[in-house]
């Protein structure tokens, strides 16, 4: 029945089992990653074609998780050592997701106090909404210092990847998404700068261009992903037009040519989170985010580098986007947790969890 979306893929120089990629899920579980936790979370998702991590942190930042876990320090690369080495006993492989939560980030969170040091972006711009449910009061979001010097950045996104080296990673996806750093310098709305790292779309894309090729300074970018999401919303993301709305016009600017821009690196496999009504925020009484249908948009552009569909897919909905070439395979997120046994039931035709909310089954 699912003939496609079961059949092996080749991503760079690894072959992918299955066409199903484990999406980053942040389950909030501990900075250090534990051997009687994550160890036989991730081990018993094995059997996927690739598992991607939860978002890990590429320094202590007061994200708006209490227990993201880290990769900054030798303790947090010993604890993924042991997760990876788990994965691969298991026959399975996994990327490390790198991340830098920028201006979603709170001062008054643990981590952030510890360190002393400010929320910082590309400028000094407030992201809308938003709570932090783990700082008392459940503030939302402040406004940021801007960042003097972000080469300073892409040395951490560095370390960073050496440190999941020796953790054994397959290889890295980069979180662009979510209104995480990397988006904060690409979109217009967030990034006001004047000097080269903002302005025009060429300046904009400069930084992400040189966290990629940080990380390759230790995995090829045949080993690289990168998880964008051009329609916006969360975290007060999303292009704006010249009076301040969303727009599907202004997405595409900046889209088009940044999805150009990575087709020229040869990734393992870009992932395009696509527009969910569920998921967009409503600010100042209407949503955030802009409903284009970014797979079809983006596919003939990234004909060269592998294409995975990010939100809500159903396993036939997803089998039928790679029967048809519009995609090359599916990141999956909550139905994995639900049955780690995913890949498993799927072969043998069995029934796969769904969770009703309201009039939608979510998966």
């Amino acid at each position: 029945m699912f003939e496609h979306l079961l059949s092996t893929l080749q991503v760079g120089d690894l072959q992918l089992e299955n066409r199903v990629v484990f999406a980053s899920m942040t389950r909030n579980r501990g900075i250090v990653p534990q051997s009687d936790i994550h160890v036989p979370y991730y081990r018993e998702r094995a059997g996927v074609g690739l598992i991607t991590t939860e978002s890990v942190l590429i320094c202590p930042q007061g994200s708006d998780w209490s227990y993201m876990p880290g990769i900054y320090s030798q303790d947090q690369v010993d604890g993924w050592k042991a997760v990876t080495d788990a994965v691969h006993d298991a026959g399975g492989l996994i990327f490390c997701q790198l991340l830098h939560p920028g201006r979603i980030a709170h001062p008054d969170t643990h981590a952030q106090r510890q360190t002393g040091q400010a929320v910082v972006a590309p400028s000094p711009i407030a992201a809308r909404g938003g709570k932090f449910r783990n700082v008392p009061g459940g503030p939302g979001y402040v406004v940021p210092s801007e960042i003097a010097d972000p080469e300073e950045i892409l040395d951490l996104f560095e370390e960073a990847a050496r440190g999941a080296k020796e953790a054994g990673f397959d290889g890295l996806q980069l979180h662009h998404a979510n209104g995480y750093l990397p988006m904060q310098f690409l979109e217009a709305h967030s990034n006001t700068r004047t000097d080269a790292w903002g302005g025009s779309i060429e300046n904009r894309i400069r930084f992400t261009l040189g966290v990629l090729e940080r990380m390759s300074r230790y995995f090829p970018y045949n080993r690289i992903s990168i998880k964008i999401a051009p329609c916006g919303g969360y975290n007060d993301m999303g292009e704006l037009d010249a009076s301040g709305q969303p727009s599907i016009e202004a997405a595409k600017a900046t889209y088009i040519p940044f999805c150009k821009a990575l087709a020229k690196l040869g990734l393992a496999y870009i992932e395009v989170v696509r527009f969910f009504a569920p998921f967009d925020p409503v600010i100042d009484g209407k949503g955030r985010g802009v409903d284009w249908d970014v797979i079809s948009e983006l596919r003939d552009i990234l004909r060269g580098t592998p294409l995975f569909g990010n939100t809500a897919f159903t396993p036939e909905e997803a089998e039928t986007y790679i029967r048809e070439d519009r995609m090359d395979g599916v990141a999956i997120g909550r139905p994995l947790i639900y049955d780690q046994d995913y890949v498993g039931k799927l072969k043998a035709g069995e029934q796969l969890y769904q969770e009703q909310r309201g009039d939608e089954f979510w998966w």
